[in-house]
């Protein structure tokens, strides 16, 4: 069966329309015609049943439309690739980076790659850090920046600490004790609404945990976000909610500046690593953005206090 043939099905059911489909692909109808006509033969049994609204794909034309439709992503990958090679980024970096770090500093480090046109082309993907470190195990994504520490056992993998953080407690606009230049004892803060997001609720402990550790004994988060933080940072903007947030990420967020609390207790560890496969973690690709991403972190983030034990 010609992939072509398998492609030109795919967009002919695309648009319900032989004479959309010839528009789209530079193809006469009658030529489209024949061809449905060849891969009809081939299976044995119709593809297309053409109604009022256009040209429908029976069953067995869905499923082979489908294939055609997967064979178009691999024609348009391909000549993405292509083209990257024939502007100077011809391999692929897979990336994958923690919500926080995507949402308050990442685009920073995509200004320089730009500016510099490093050697390679990047593919970025956000989610959970549990959620990347499996992509990375899966061979779905090259690289991790993500909270280290996590609570999974991962021989391939080496993490290497690039970003010294701790968690802080942040207060929404309308909260009591927000603005408070002052250090609140954390007895102040119990019996208040608490929310978390996915830096606080399961790269560690488990929010309980972690709110029992500094002294919050007893308090129940009303809502945790996965794998998002902008509904938080919603939250911080318009209600009383309190948080718990990595500090130097989320002081380097516009929208969370001023909602910092000074509290009497010491706060976890979050640092921030750089994740790879021990197979892959000499590629010259991996072992370049690495040393970029040091050297940006270093320059964007001063670091505080002593440091955590990874």
């Amino acid at each position: 069966m010609d992939p072509k043939h398998l492609y030109y099905l795919s967009v002919i059911v695309q648009y319900g329309s032989l004479s959309k489909a010839s528009e789209h692909l530079g193809v006469v109808q009658p030529t489209l015609t024949r061809i449905v006509k060849v891969l009809e033969n081939k299976v044995g049994a119709p593809l297309l049943t053409r109604g009022r609204h256009g040209m429908s794909p029976t069953e067995l034309g869905e499923n082979l439309a489908a294939a055609g439709s997967a064979i178009a992503e691999q024609m348009e990958a391909a000549a993405g690739a292509a083209e990257r090679w024939r502007s100077g980024h011809g391999e692929e970096l897979r990336v994958g980076v923690g919500p926080m770090l995507a949402r308050c500093a990442m685009s920073t480090l995509l200004e320089k790659f730009l500016a510099e046109r490093w050697p390679y082309h990047l593919n970025l993907i956000s989610a959970t850090a549990g959620n990347l470190v499996n992509h990375l195990n899966a061979d779905e994504v090259d690289v991790v920046i993500a909270p280290s520490l996590i609570n999974m056992h991962q021989e391939s993998l080496r993490q290497e600490i690039v970003l010294r953080d701790r968690m802080a407690i942040y207060g929404g606009a309308k909260a009591e004790l927000h603005g408070s230049p002052s250090v609140i004892p954390i007895a102040k803060l119990v019996g208040r609404p608490w929310v978390a997001v996915g830096a606080f609720s399961s790269i560690h402990k488990s929010p309980k945990e972690l709110l029992d550790h500094i002294g919050l004994t007893g308090t129940v988060t009303s809502v945790i976000f996965t794998g998002d933080v902008s509904m938080c940072l919603e939250l911080l903007r318009s209600t009383s909610v309190l948080v718990m947030l990595p500090e130097k990420l989320a002081d380097a967020c516009p929208d969370i500046r001023g909602h910092k609390l000074r509290v009497d207790a010491p706060m976890p560890a979050r640092d921030i690593a750089f994740w790879s496969t021990k197979a892959n973690q000499d590629r010259p690709q991996i072992q370049h953005f690495k040393k970029q991403v040091k050297a940006w972190l270093d320059g964007m983030f001063v670091d505080e206090g002593p440091p955590s034990t990874p």
